[in-house]
């Protein structure tokens, strides 16, 4: 009965979101998205000559995260990728274009429209990344097919919500046929929420297996130095960041890698604000670049700011860095992955909000990274720019502790062999 009234208030709430949900989207990805919502595909793409496994991942750190999974297990079997976001489709099909895999939204959490989804693709099993609890998508697959939880975690925030209607959750939980988590405080929150013992396996966090490729830029070596790179901000951090390094005295470069995409004009605005009067700041887009004209400009400038308005860029962007500034951690959002910026042996700043990595609290134990306030942000930069055997010490620990744990994407893929 519970779950019959969780479907109908979900449909009601479904009614009420969905004109807003089509409009925001780009007009181009309306059809998918509609289509894809619905469970309605096109018969005549889906000829897989394989076994076909469906992972669901959220968005692009998801995807990021299990970006090698993804690849070890194309090896063997057709993959269907479904996430919520555009910034995830988009990485998604980016990536993984020419591995035998499809992409799609992951359907409205209704039987009707997930039966579709099963019937159209077949799969032999349904593999869910971190902590995405959808009931009826979890309770209708299961009575089919085998569904995972990998690479799975659970917020101190996340596990009192779900205590509250434990009721409620731990019948779906218990629908998993393993739940790989990432330490042992998880799997101890886990079994709280009533899931047995025996299912759930401890292997470690997939985001350390990243693998990010090598890209030149021809300009880098033409930027005034140091260079930093504030990646994944949120509002109001860019102009927090960018207030602190126009205050400090010395010759530099800025990118900002604003988190979403539709943020990207009002970051511009918010730029162009801030330097209007100052004529020795020099400001473009990334897109903009033209490896022509791009010396002979910037020579003359003492500061050069660059908004970066491109997506799937940040990873292999943080390799031609000299700080790393993670956003997302000065406001109470839980930050951003710094892992990407530590993949290039960068020092790290972040903010005080880091909930959603809580790893990060080894990393300051070990002094591989520092943590600081917004108030105290232009101090720590300043001593970063000023020292660069410090930045050096704190990024060689950082990369020691990320090689340290990396390992979680084998021991998953034995787990799964044992069950695909």
């Amino acid at each position: 009965m519970i779950f019959k009234l969780y479907t109908l208030l979900y449909y009601l709430v479904t009614a009420f979101l969905f004109p807003k949900e089509f409009l925001k989207r780009p007009p181009q990805l309306r059809k998918k998205w509609l289509t894809n919502k619905w469970g309605i595909f096109e018969k005549k793409r889906l000829s897989f000559s394989q076994k076909l496994i469906w992972i669901h991942a959220v968005s692009v750190g998801e995807i990021m995260g299990i970006s090698k999974l993804i690849k070890e297990l194309s090896q063997r079997y057709n993959l269907l990728i479904s996430t919520i976001t555009d910034t995830g489709q988009k990485i998604a099909l980016e990536k993984f274009k020419n591995l035998p895999v499809e992409v799609i939204y992951l359907p409205f959490d209704c039987p009707f429209a997930i039966n579709r989804t099963l019937t159209a693709f077949n799969p032999s099993a349904l593999i869910i990344v971190e902590t995405e609890i959808w009931p009826n998508l979890i309770l209708t697959v299961s009575k089919k097919i085998p569904v995972f939880l990998i690479n799975a975690r659970l917020s101190d925030k996340s596990f009192k919500r779900y205590g509250k209607i434990k009721f409620f959750i731990s019948p779906i939980i218990k629908k998993f046929s393993i739940i790989a988590v990432q330490n042992e405080e998880y799997k101890k929150k886990f079994e709280a929420l009533g899931v047995s013992s025996e299912k759930i396996l401890v292997t470690g966090n997939t985001k350390f297996d990243i693998e990010i490729p090598f890209i030149s830029f021809p300009w880098e070596n033409l930027l005034p130095k140091p260079v930093i790179i504030a990646g994944s901000t949120h509002f109001p951090e860019e102009k927090l960041i960018l207030e602190t390094f126009l205050k400090i005295p010395y010759r530099g470069s800025l990118f900002i890698v604003p988190r979403h995409p539709e943020r990207y004009k009002e970051v511009e605005t918010t730029i162009k604000d801030l330097i209007k009067s100052k004529k020795e700041i020099f400001f473009l887009k990334l897109s903009k670049i033209s490896n022509l004209e791009f010396p002979q400009k910037i020579s003359k400038f003492f500061k050069l700011i660059i908004l970066v308005d491109q997506i799937g860029i940040l990873a292999p962007l943080y390799r031609i860095c000299d700080i790393a500034i993670i956003g997302g951690s000065f406001i109470p959002h839980g930050g951003q992955n710094p892992l990407e910026a530590i993949y290039w042996k960068k020092p790290v700043i972040f903010g005080p909000f880091m909930d959603n990595f809580p790893f990060v609290q080894e990393f300051l134990k070990e002094k591989a990274c520092i943590q600081t306030s917004s108030n105290n942000l232009s101090n720590t930069l300043e001593t970063f720019i000023k020292n660069e055997d410090l930045r050096t010490e704190i990024s060689e620990k950082a990369y020691k502790l990320l090689k340290e744990k990396r390992g979680a994407t084998e021991k998953i893929l034995e787990l799964l062999s044992k069950y695909l």
